[in-house]
């Protein structure tokens, strides 16, 4: 749909008359980076702040959660309709909030003048402030997701995606019956297309704000203007007033903010691959990306790999990450169900429960086994040197396969050329840099992990286990390969 826009400059006046109260604040169109790319529009001091000094605060009923979405819905009656109609999406927090946004953008759009549903809100003016072009990946041209290939990203787009089509589907399904929307959104003259959802998802993906003290999670007006910055140099941080309820933002308790200082907030601490997913950018001052989430697979000759599989309930896969003192660490408890077998002492049972129902049951050593005690039960078995070798080799081969396919993929992505329309050079440079921190990263993981391997073979409990197979005349070859 064509949709309603509203310029920057009309958030003073906004702010002003919907109660946000700006203390030695300002609200700026236009800030230019320290690299002199534009930034678009940020928060800037009037006066020095000192530590824990508030620059603004925003009164409760501005915050946009599912809680105000539902208080909204009791004075409209088409937003209340919309949301008992698709309750698989209204009772999330997150797409509770996406109805509400594709709502608004629809009341406003040229495309439906006429319908007579509009009630005034002042969230709708500020959803026709927010920005409508957001350069998320999810907006990536095909040439631009080619870039991907090899990334942590490109695995998380594709599934993004997925969610974001199923969530539209079950959308249309629910509100199909609806008078107005099938007027204004299903019908062959209807507006709402599936970029809308992709266009609300990123207004909140981008702006959604984790507030302190259990207030839940939100888009905060104003507040949600601050610009990003490192752990190490942003400035300002939000609270919740307790007596008000209402969002301030204050000064860092370590931070003394002069005047005419951009005043800027951490938006997260995961990795590369998060900042641009959620963000659509990387720090101008990123060394490392941090972390990366790498998928996992249970051999397909493992006979008990779907029983595993639906069992553990976990994410399959592993988080490779840099913890505060700068040491490399792993961690995944989807790699104990693959790294363990019958043999081992795994098993499992289907039983029926009283109502009936069939229950899968997993035992250890004939001994019922709880989904997430197997990685503590393992540390404690005699064995555990050996689990845990044979984790470490899976780990292992997992990052090195990663590490090739981008190093592969490297020529062709150098090869791209920017002249093209179809990739952007923000585009293109955002994902060259996250391209090379996250290669940095798997490089690192497989030193780290070969060091942890020779540690494990070392192990005793290993020797011996090993031993025992070759007297059995079992295949000796390869360590690593005998065990895993």
């Amino acid at each position: 749909m064509r949709h309603a826009l509203l310029g920057l400059e009309y958030l003073p006046a906004w702010s002003h008359f919907n109660g946000v109260k700006l203390f030695n604040a300002s609200i700026d169109a236009r800030i230019i980076g320290e690299d002199g790319s534009d930034k678009g529009g940020g928060l800037v001091a009037n006066a020095e702040h000192a530590p824990g000094q508030p620059f603004l605060a925003v009164p409760l009923d501005l915050v946009l959660s599912k809680e105000r979405v539902v208080q909204c819905a009791k004075s409209d009656a088409h937003l209340k309709e919309l949301l008992e109609a698709a309750p698989s999406l209204s009772q999330a927090p997150r797409t509770a909030v996406l109805l509400f946004l594709i709502y608004q953008m629809t009341l406003s759009s040229p495309d439906c003048q006429g319908h007579g549903l509009w009630l005034a809100n002042p969230l709708a003016d500020y959803v026709q402030m927010l920005p409508h072009h957001i350069l998320l990946p999810t907006f990536y041209t095909t040439e631009e997701m080619e870039l991907l290939v090899g990334t942590s990203l490109a695995d998380a787009l594709d599934q993004k995606i997925v969610s974001l089509e199923r969530e539209f589907d079950s959308l249309k399904a629910s509100t199909a019956e609806i008078t107005w929307c099938q007027k204004l959104w299903w019908s062959d003259t209807g507006c709402l297309s599936f970029e809308d959802w992709k266009l609300a998802d990123a207004m909140y993906r981008s702006r959604a704000l984790e507030l302190p003290r259990d207030a839940g999670v939100g888009m905060v007006p104003v507040v949600d203007m601050a610009n990003h910055a490192s752990d190490d140099r942003y400035n300002a941080r939000f609270e919740v007033a307790e007596d008000s309820g209402s969002v301030l933002l204050v000064a860092r308790d370590d931070r003394t903010v002069q005047h005419g200082d951009e005043i800027t907030i951490m938006y997260g601490c995961g990795g590369a691959c998060e900042m641009v997913f959620s963000y659509g950018f990387l720090e101008e001052h990123a060394s490392s990306a941090r972390e990366v989430f790498l998928s996992l697979a249970i051999p397909s000759d493992d006979p008990l790999r779907m029983a595993k599989t639906r069992f553990a309930q976990e994410a399959p896969g592993v988080r490779i990450y840099v913890d505060g003192s700068n040491q490399l660490c792993w961690e995944s408890t989807f790699v104990w169900w693959a790294c363990v077998n019958e043999e081992d002492g795994l098993g499992f049972r289907v039983q029926q429960t009283l109502d009936g129902e069939m229950e899968l049951k997993a035992l250890w050593k004939d001994n019922e086994l709880d989904a997430g005690a197997l990685r503590s039960i393992l540390s404690d078995d005699p064995l555990r040197d050996l689990y845990s070798l044979r984790a470490v080799v899976m780990v292992q081969e997992r990052v090195e396969q990663q590490g090739m396919k981008l190093a592969v993929s490297e020529d062709d992505f150098n090869n791209r050329s920017l002249t093209s329309e179809r990739i952007r050079p923000q585009v293109y440079q955002t994902i060259g840099r996250l391209r090379t921190l996250e290669i940095e990263l798997l490089a690192r993981a497989y030193e780290t992990l070969e060091a942890e391997k020779a540690a494990f073979l070392e192990s005793s409990a290993v020797r011996e286990y090993l031993a025992k197979g070759q007297q059995l005349d079992e295949p000796a070859g390869n360590a690593p390969e005998d065990v895993s």
